[in-house]
């Protein structure tokens, strides 16, 4: 299933027109919010993107529930005006943010502030933008709003988060990327699993760690999954678990197929995983029949006549 899972992989990832589509989205609010907060000219040192966007592990089909994470830096001084409030004062930040990004975008486009973030959701549904103000501390963390209880700063380390999956990727040659992209997937294509995208990639930068340090080939990957699926039976609640059973019995059903050199039922079992983006086999190979007579052609002899 070499030449299946290497396509599959490249079927993830998004088109060179879809990045571009992300990047001027997030581009556009961060500058919209720098003009509206800062005299200089924007270029881009108040941005910070994190997520599957830093690092490159968002995939086909875009859907309206997949967001680009983007950080926006605010100043000191706005940091102390809002951290002056008598209460909740993260609230307010979020609604004045929100307030400027109304002003850019039409009423097509819908913006709201919640939790630690806003989130600008485009009319075409299409990468959404989620931006978390952010105030940067002297060691690099940053401490971002929360609206919950009265308001309150947390610590937030995007850097740490990013360097831990490149390390990771690095050593396995680019399989924690493929991983990520394939169980985002399923993740995707199956309903009613709520598995947030950073404690999958925690998930899988850690099992990578203890099983495949060093990554493998793409015809190995069918093998990768079923591992993967072995040791999350072990450690998830029971909302998650009858999932990745199912998950775990479809993949276990594929390999039986592969060893057993039908190519073409295993597709099946791993496009009921993953979703119609992994190739489908129409045939399998023809084999051989054991009983099958060959036929011998008498070679010239030239001392018969």
């Amino acid at each position: 299933m070499k030449k299946e899972f290497t396509k599959f992989c490249d079927n993830l990832k998004l088109t060179t027109l879809q990045n571009e589509d992300a990047k001027t989205k997030y581009t556009g609010v961060v500058k919209k919010l720098h003009d509206s907060y800062y005299e200089s000219n924007f270029d881009g040192s108040t941005k910070f993107l994190f997520g599957s966007h830093k690092t490159n592990t968002n995939i086909r089909p875009i859907t309206e529930h997949q967001d680009v994470d983007v950080l926006f830096k605010i100043s000191e001084e706005t940091f102390e005006k809002f951290d002056n409030y008598e209460s909740n004062g993260q609230s307010a930040l979020l609604q004045e943010l929100k307030g400027y990004l109304d002003e850019k975008y039409t009423s097509t486009n819908k913006i709201s502030g919640w939790g630690k973030v806003v989130l600008i959701k485009f009319s075409d549904n299409t990468h959404n933008v989620e931006v978390l103000p952010a105030y940067e501390q002297v060691n690099g963390t940053f401490l971002i709003p929360n609206t919950e209880n009265g308001g309150s700063w947390d610590e937030f380390n995007p850097r740490e988060q990013v360097t831990s999956f490149q390390n990771s990727n690095f050593k396995t040659n680019g399989l924690t990327a493929d991983l990520c992209r394939m169980m985002k997937s399923w993740v995707q294509n199956t309903e009613t699993l709520n598995y947030s995208s950073y404690i999958l990639m925690q998930d899988i930068i850690m099992f990578l760690e203890e099983e495949y340090e060093e990554g493998v080939d793409y015809c190995e990957y069918h093998n990768v999954i079923k591992n993967f699926l072995d040791g999350l039976k072990n450690n998830c609640d029971s909302v998650v678990l009858k999932h990745v059973t199912t998950a775990h019995n479809r993949v276990v059903k594929a390999i039986e197929f592969i060893d057993d050199d039908k190519p073409k039922e295993a597709s099946i079992e791993l496009i009921k995983i993953f979703g119609s983006l992994f190739p489908k086999i129409s045939n399998n190979p023809i084999k051989e029949s054991r009983g099958q007579s060959r036929v011998f052609i008498a070679p010239s002899a030239p001392w018969r006549k």
